[in-house]
């Protein structure tokens, strides 16, 4: 079992932001698509294999690594998930064909699988006490507001920026890295 940390109110929101961000990235590329149809050329079936592979990427991690914060503590799994994220991020901003899109779904989808249990269980024990209560509350906002977050973040920033298949990429990637410093 993984040791406990002191409670502090600076690792619990550190901890909050990192499971919203790595959520939200792994929706950020959905209002992307149509763009990436237009440059790569692919059809709605390959739209279907991209988002498939982002849950086997999911489904693996869970299979592989769901209890291993257990054995291995929170932390290193939280800094595995962000920088699963993050070079997920890389990929998509290198992106310039479909098969660059599926490896990057597929380490989104890791880094969703890595976060599910071990984010939830590390937002939940690093609460204060002021925050104890509503911990669970606050897991369940951070994961499900992160997946509502990262279509309507990308798609504000394709409708009113430049770069609109890597701005994207390049803001979630500055977050991850500061999270990652932070955690």
């Amino acid at each position: 079992m993984a040791s406990r940390q002191p409670r502090s109110s600076a690792a619990f929101f550190v901890t909050a932001a990192a499971f919203l961000v790595t959520m939200a990235g792994t929706t950020m590329p959905t209002p992307l698509y149509q763009g990436y149809q237009a440059a790569f050329d692919f059809s709605v079936v390959t739209v279907t294999v991209i988002y498939a592979v982002y849950a086997a990427g999911v489904l693996a991690s869970l299979l592989i690594a769901g209890r291993w914060s257990d054995a291995i503590g929170r932390k290193p799994m939280l800094i595995a998930g962000l920088a699963f994220a993050a070079v997920s991020d890389l990929v998509f901003l290198a992106a310039g064909d479909v098969a660059m899109l599926l490896i990057g779904r597929v380490l989104s989808g890791i880094s969703a699988g890595l976060y599910v249990g071990a984010g939830t269980a590390a937002v939940v024990e690093a609460a204060p006490p002021a925050w104890q209560g509503r911990a669970s509350l606050v897991t369940t906002a951070v994961n499900i507001g992160g997946l509502g977050l990262g279509p309507l973040l990308a798609a504000v920033l394709v409708d009113t920026l430049p770069w609109p298949l890597h701005l994207t990429y390049g803001v979630h990637l500055g977050l991850a890295v500061l999270l990652l410093a932070a955690l």
